[in-house]
Parts: C-alpha cells; sequence; structure tokens
C-alpha cells in the first residue's frame, strides 16, 4: 500500500497485536475498518420474510437475502434502507427501528457492520427484483431457500424467536 498522505510505499507495523499498514515518513496508519451496511427485515401479512436471489455473479451466487447493501458517505442509515430497498425489490418502505446491530465477515475477506431495520411496505405494490436481483419472494420461516449470509440467518431466527415462533435451522450455525 502506499501513503495516501505522501505516496511512500507503507510497511507493516505490530500495533498491539493487529498487523496494520504505517508510513514511516508522516506516522500515517491504515487502520482497517468495517464498512458500514444496512439490512432490511419486511414481513408480510402472513409472517413471512422478503427475500431476494442474488445475481450469479455477485459474491455468493444464487443464494437469497434480506434487502441490503453498503450505506453510502452522504446518506443516514434510514436512507440507506429505502435506496437499497427501492434498487433491490422495487418497493417503497417505511423503516420502523433498528432491531439488530451485526457483523458479517463474508469469504472476500471483506467485514460488514450492518444495522438491521424492520420496515413496513404497502402490501399491493408489486415486488419486482432490480439491481443485482434476480427473483423476489416471500417465505415461510420453515422453508427458507439457502441464505447467502450468516448475519441473516441470525436477523431471521431472532426475529422468530421474538415472536414465539419455531425455527427449523439445525445446521450448526454459530448464529443461532
Amino acid at each position: 500500500m502506499y501513503c495516501p498522505n505522501r505516496g511512500n510505499i507503507c510497511t507493516v507495523i505490530d500495533d498491539n497485536g493487529i498487523e496494520r499498514e504505517h508510513c514511516s515518513k508522516c506516522n500515517f496508519i491504515n487502520y482497517k475498518n468495517p464498512y458500514p451496511c444496512i439490512s432490511v427485515l419486511i414481513v408480510n401479512k402472513n409472517n413471512e420474510v422478503l427475500l431476494g436471489k442474488r445475481h450469479k455473479n455477485s459474491i455468493y451466487p444464487e443464494k437469497w437475502c434480506l434487502p441490503c447493501g453498503y450505506i453510502e458517505y452522504n446518506e443516514t442509515y434510514e436512507e440507506a434502507a429505502i435506496r437499497e430497498v427501492k434498487e433491490e425489490v422495487e418497493i417503497l418502505i417505511s423503516p420502523k427501528r433498528i432491531i439488530n446491530v451485526i457483523s458479517n465477515k463474508l469469504n472476500n475477506d471483506i467485514n460488514s457492520l450492518v444495522i438491521v431495520l424492520i420496515a413496513e411496505y404497502n402490501e399491493y405494490e408489486k415486488i419486482i427484483p432490480g439491481d443485482d436481483i434476480t427473483e423476489v419472494s416471500f417465505f415461510n420461516m420453515n422453508k427458507l431457500p439457502p441464505l447467502a449470509f450468516e448475519a441473516d440467518k441470525y436477523i431471521i431466527n431472532k426475529y422468530w424467536k421474538n415472536n414465539k415462533l419455531q425455527i427449523n435451522d439445525l445446521d450448526g450455525s454459530p448464529f443461532k
């Protein structure tokens, strides 16, 4: 890595047990932090959860996930939730509250910090795939398709447990 201040090649240092890139000329240290993300739980009147099937060219291709994405620099987490849901499933939501905050470590060495909202939508609005989603559908908790993210499993499980519903998730996940 090159120093963003001086353009010098950074070296790796030990910073209290964490390897970090460091510029010896200006003492810049590259702190690698998780990416801020948003995920939205949308449940219909039948108590089914809305999921989107990921495009074949995305990370975890053709697996399903909650509407989600990165929070852009100039937007609030609520604005990000509204934008991401509109991009992925083409509906307008009304975020109600934060229901969880969770870390999500991905296979491509990305670590994200996910703010999870529950949101309402107009049930008469047509839900269609957009952005990097190829299919959308509501699923019963006991008949979930393969999920892309461990965080989604945790979020959905926690929601249903809090709503006194039983979950058939026996995959040994640490997110139970």
